[in-house]
């Protein structure tokens, strides 16, 4: 899918609306994790090393929006590292054997854009549920460290959240005029911005 935001002025309600959902989920997240008492400290096991998909523009141009609080010279170590991952995608589906890279955006173990980061970034660790609109409820289990060391007595249900971005997401494209599929990791979604970036330039 070729992104072509173009008038920043009309991103500025999408902004507020996903910041919303995003406040939401922190809430329902910040309360879970207290009632299990999972810390990350100490954990071997990084998330910042999964290659998590992201699917909507919403956290796209969310994502777009943190990158600009970035000083430049980690913005452009950001871009360095995101080729980098991405480089090596191709190889490692060749090879038929995934590498756990960091994500380009952590710096000395912290996200660098940690107010904008994805959705899944944020729900990730703990056990979900959401409905799906066939009706079908789906249960997913924690991270490693979960799994270890907690039963399960109490899941984050997902599917408002998922609603409120979906519902983000459709008028979104519908301002920008975009379709077709997304699905990105987060150095792909740097790829994306570079990319954009980089055809703004020519156009100017």
């Amino acid at each position: 899918m070729q992104i072509n935001i173009g008038d920043e002025e009309k991103l500025m309600d999408y902004l507020g609306r996903i910041a919303d959902v995003y406040d939401k989920i922190n809430s329902a997240y910040d309360r879970l994790q207290s009632h299990y008492g999972l810390t990350c400290d100490g954990c071997e096991d990084n998330c910042c090393t999964q290659r998590f998909f992201h699917y909507t523009l919403a956290e796209y141009v969310y994502l777009r929006e943190g990158l600009k609080g970035l000083d430049p010279e980690r913005k452009a170590q950001a871009m360095m590292r995101a080729k980098e991952v991405t480089d090596s995608y191709a190889g490692e589906l060749e090879a038929g054997e995934l590498k756990p890279l960091m994500c380009p955006l952590n710096f000395d173990g912290l996200c660098g854009v940690y107010s904008h980061r994805p959705m899944i970034c944020r729900t990730h660790g703990l056990p979900h549920s959401f409905r799906r609109p066939d009706g079908i409820t789906h249960e997913g289990g924690g991270c490693m460290r979960f799994e270890t060391e907690h039963d399960t007595t109490e899941r984050m249900d997902r599917t408002v959240f998922y609603m409120e971005l979906a519902n983000i997401e459709r008028d979104l494209r519908t301002e920008l005029g975009a379709s077709g599929r997304y699905m990105r990791t987060t150095a792909q979604m740097l790829m994306d911005i570079a990319d954009e970036r980089a055809e703004q330039t020519e156009a100017e």
